[in-house]
């Protein structure tokens, strides 16, 4: 497959209106029925810019080999190609009517398409000074002819998406210089099989912010093109490494905007009025809303990367997926479009045209860009969905997951200078939990109807973990509606969980909802630690640590469930921010997102009071080092906690 499919050229006249001038290698299959491309290509507004970008998804129809605009889940391909396109305003004197609008674009499936702006822009100088093709030529073929594959045997292809999560969560620092100055190190987790004599692709060579180079030579020219280290479901750009200049600014941007309607609706503004504008913005996609992104004043490249940051935040970097392909993204839309949008029962969509906010009928739930303020349509101002029930009096108070989401992040954002990775692994292990609270006892039900016949559960107890019934029954009712949707769309494949319970089954197929029972592991240790400082005995009695500890061991049989195990330890949320204020109060460093909370329980009852506990502790210790990426993990955070690594030392010397 090559690494850009087509590249095609238009222009804005002022008597003609935009146009399409040159396609390449050949004209794009079904452009009949695209007709539209160059009004998409040359957005609203571009004469008040002197440049701007543009993207959209096309899908393959398998059958015709024809591109369409909406996907069909039974005769298309599963993954998007995206048409991104850069847009010059070229001023001119000779053309007293006006600017010339000239674009370029790229039709591709590599997902950081935004990377070959630079080459873009050469060309699209050359290309419209010259007017000769010839340009688009050379650009094609010199793309073409590198080869991105970061191993020519593909093998970084088979990686799991387990092991692709678990890479992209570790967020200590010395795994980045492993990384980076370890080649053999780099190759085994990245599993670039050096068994068979395969050589890493010579073309690239590795960056010490963890990317990889291809260098392409156009025009005589050397241009570096950066390649992601590994790639992930429904994740644009490079997860392992962001270096979008404008998703910190954006997502404060976000975090200040405010819903500005009275309209009030039960999947939406679970906590009335005063729900948080992210928390509205993740229960509307969760449950399949019309999503519409409007900016008059701005280009469409912000609104295009508000869109991109929100599939950040919704996916979680692969914890969710299938948004790409089955929940309709149109990054930039117009009025003729509308027909399109009729279709669509969601979709998330960026748009210029004012004439949008007027039409609500269109939309569920609008974000203007420009007053960054959301707004529900008028259909829920005679929704009967937020009638008062038993707990209809606790609908204000925020559950405890959202509060912890939304306190870490804002002390994440605010007060520290911390990496895009680690807001990154804050969206993901709140995606995860928020999942898990809507599954809840669904998730192994959901293995019921799968493949997975012979699955056996080791030990009873799945979902999200509640500290008492009583918060259980607050919080799944205040998630119910959201549940019963997002499973919908779950069951009818709308969205993919990569987490579900099926997946984390070991080859003898047994599973353990492994972050259920740390977290009741977890609250165990809390509970001892409140009630030890009160004087008082735990409330925690009835928790069978010892069978918990047994059963995980029992579970830990390859490399596969170890790096299940220590995925899960990276997932489980800090309990709260009051930990990282501390620290920060006593002048520390590091911040809770710089620890591994499952870990360190893990390592905690290494001094527990019951031998048998602490003998199973040091044998999944044990197995953990005996896998070549956990066991570095683990020796990592012994080194940084001597307390720990003593008391192991102590326990295996026995």
């Amino acid at each position: 497959m090559p690494n850009i499919e087509f590249i095609i050229t238009a222009e804005f006249h002022i008597d003609k209106g935009p146009s399409i001038l040159h396609q390449y290698p050949t004209d794009i299959p079904g452009l009949k029925n695209l007709y539209f491309l160059p009004e998409l290509m040359l957005p609203d507004q571009i004469h008040k810019r002197s440049e701007d970008f543009t993207l959209f998804l096309l899908y393959r129809n398998m059958n015709t080999g024809e591109f369409q605009y909406l996907f069909n889940r039974s005769t298309c391909e599963p993954d998007p190609y995206f048409l991104y396109t850069i847009v010059i305003n070229l001023k001119n004197d000779e053309f007293k009517r006006g600017s010339q609008i000239k674009s370029l674009s790229i039709l591709t499936k590599l997902n950081y398409f935004k990377n070959f702006k630079p080459i873009l822009l050469i060309c699209l100088d050359l290309y419209f000074k010259n007017n000769q093709i010839e340009y688009l030529k050379e650009l094609y073929n010199c793309i073409n002819n590198k080869n991105f594959e970061i191993n020519n045997n593909g093998a970084s292809e088979k990686l799991s998406i387990i092991k692709k999560l678990l890479i992209t969560s570790i967020l200590d620092l010395p795994i980045n210089d492993k990384i980076y100055y370890d080649e053999k190190f780099r190759s085994k987790i990245f599993g670039y099989n050096n068994r068979d004599n395969v050589l890493i692709n010579e073309d690239l060579f590795i960056r010490k912010d963890l990317s990889f180079n291809s260098i392409i030579n156009f025009n005589k020219m050397n241009i570096p093109i950066r390649i992601p280290l590994l790639d992930l479901p429904d994740t644009t750009g490079d997860y392992f490494n962001p270096t979008d200049l404008n998703f910190k600014p954006n997502l404060i941007t976000l975090l200040n905007s405010k819903l500005s309607t009275p309209y009030l609706n039960n999947e939406i503004t679970i906590y009335g009025l005063q729900t948080p504008p992210i928390i509205i913005l993740i229960n509307a996609l969760l449950t399949g809303k019309r999503v519409l992104l409007l900016s008059y004043e701005n280009s469409s490249g912000y609104i295009i990367d508000f869109i991109l940051l929100i599939l950040k935040i919704i996916t979680g970097g692969g914890i969710l997926s299938g948004l790409l392909t089955n929940y309709n993204i149109f990054p930039i839309i117009d009025v003729s479009k509308i027909d399109l949008l009729e279709e669509c029962d969601s979709y998330l969509a960026g748009t210029i045209n004012p004439f949008f906010k007027n039409n609500d009928k269109l939309w569920d739930l609008m974000y203007d860009l420009d007053s960054n303020e959301f707004l529900l349509s008028s259909k829920y101002k005679e929704d009967e969905t937020k009638k008062q029930d038993d707990f209809g009096a606790f609908r204000n108070s925020i559950i405890s997951e959202d509060a912890k989401f939304l306190s870490n992040l804002q002390l994440s954002l605010f007060n520290y200078n911390d990496d895009l990775t680690t807001i990154q692994l804050i969206f993901r292990r709140h995606i995860n939990e928020i999942i898990r609270i809507l599954l809840s006892s669904k998730n192994f039900n959901l293995a019921e109807n799968s493949n997975n016949k012979d699955l056996i559960l080791l030990l009873d107890g799945i979902g999200y973990y509640w500290t008492s019934d009583t918060n259980k029954l607050l919080e799944i009712s205040c998630y119910q509606l959201i549940s019963k949707k997002f499973q919908d769309l779950l069951y009818d494949s709308k969205f993919t969980y990569n987490l579900l319970l099926p997946n984390l089954s070991n080859e003898l197929n047994l599973t353990i909802d492994l972050h259920y029972h740390l977290q009741k592991l977890n609250n165990v240790i809390s509970s001892k630690s409140i009630n030890f400082n009160l004087g008082g005995k735990s409330n925690n009695s009835k928790v069978n640590e010892r069978e918990i500890w047994f059963n995980i061991l029992k579970f830990l049989i390859s490399g596969r469930s170890l790096e299940i195990f220590l995925l899960i330890t990276y997932l489980m949320p800090p309990n709260s921010s009051s930990s990282l204020q501390s620290s920060s109060a006593h002048g520390g460093i590091l911040t809770i997102f710089d620890k591994n909370k499952g870990l360190e329980l893990l390592l905690i009852n290494l001094f527990n009071y019951d031998d048998q506990i602490k003998s199973n502790v040091v044998m999944i210790l044990q197995e953990l080092q005996d896998n070549y990426l956990c066991g570095w993990c683990l020796n990592m955070f012994l080194k940084s906690n001597l307390i720990y690594e003593l008391a192991f030392n102590e326990l295996t010397d026995n």
